[in-house]
């Protein structure tokens, strides 16, 4: 499978998902947050997270693509004007891109991905919690052939935060793919995690990882540090 065909299977659904409410009014950058030794944190929204060992982390070339591609899906499917959608994207911060692969790895016909987004609703008082914001989501996502897999948010906490969850389902070129998201509000700013897997068993086994969740920061301490926006790279291999 070509690198292009594998980037417009798999990122699809998280490129939809960036284009709720929107906004007329572009804000000043949001702390992109760092990865140390496999962690992500972000101080401006003051939480810490742990993506599955051993997944790679994407940069912004990466990010700039799905981008595109979700612009391009979104234009087929009439889900919503194109100017509506700009806007929505200035509003919109991709703060974590990892997949299970780096991208283009020979052999690959499924590529597990994970998305950690932030969107400004600030503007939007209708929306008080996570469930608002994903209820918003699915009508964008319904619009685009999405398949609901239940019809109630599920609710959880991590950390002591109010989550919701939603799991829908989509055929892309004849694959089949299941996307879980869980929503939050946090300091005006919609935080979203995204799981995006080949079938229910798997996303939920991603899932597990919203477990490390923490509003504590970690301290800071020796190991690799990978700057959000940069190239791709693997978790180094501990010495013995």
């Amino acid at each position: 499978m070509s690198y292009y065909r594998l980037m417009k299977r798999v990122p699809l659904l998280i490129s939809i998902i960036l284009l709720l409410c929107f906004s007329a009014n572009p804000q000043s950058p949001l702390d992109p947050g760092v990865v140390k030794d496999g962690t992500y944190s972000n101080a401006d929204l003051g939480f810490s997270f742990t993506y599955p060992k051993g997944w790679v982390v994407h940069g912004e070339a990466t990010k700039e693509r799905i981008l595109e591609i979700g612009r391009e899906k979104i234009a087929e499917s009439g889900a919503a004007p194109k100017p509506a959608v700009e806007v929505a994207l200035k509003n919109t911060y991709q703060l974590l891109t990892v997949f299970r692969h780096p991208l283009g790895t020979p052999g690959i016909t499924f590529n597990p991905a994970l998305l950690v987004m932030a969107e400004k609703v600030a503007h939007a008082p209708g929306i008080t919690n996570g469930s608002d914001y994903l209820l918003n989501v699915r009508t964008v996502l319904l619009k685009t052939g999405s398949q609901l897999l239940h019809k109630d948010l599920i609710e959880c906490r991590f950390a002591g935060s109010q989550f919701f969850r939603d799991d829908l389902a989509t055929e892309v070129n004849g694959v089949h793919m299941v996307q879980t998201s869980f929503a939050t509000l946090e300091k005006g700013y919609a935080l979203v995690f995204i799981f995006l897997g080949q079938d229910q068993a798997s996303v939920d086994e991603m899932a597990k990882s919203m477990e490390t969740f923490d509003v504590a920061l970690p301290q800071v301490r020796r190991g690799v540090t990978i700057v959000i926006g940069s190239a791709p790279q693997h978790q180094p291999t501990p010495k013995p």
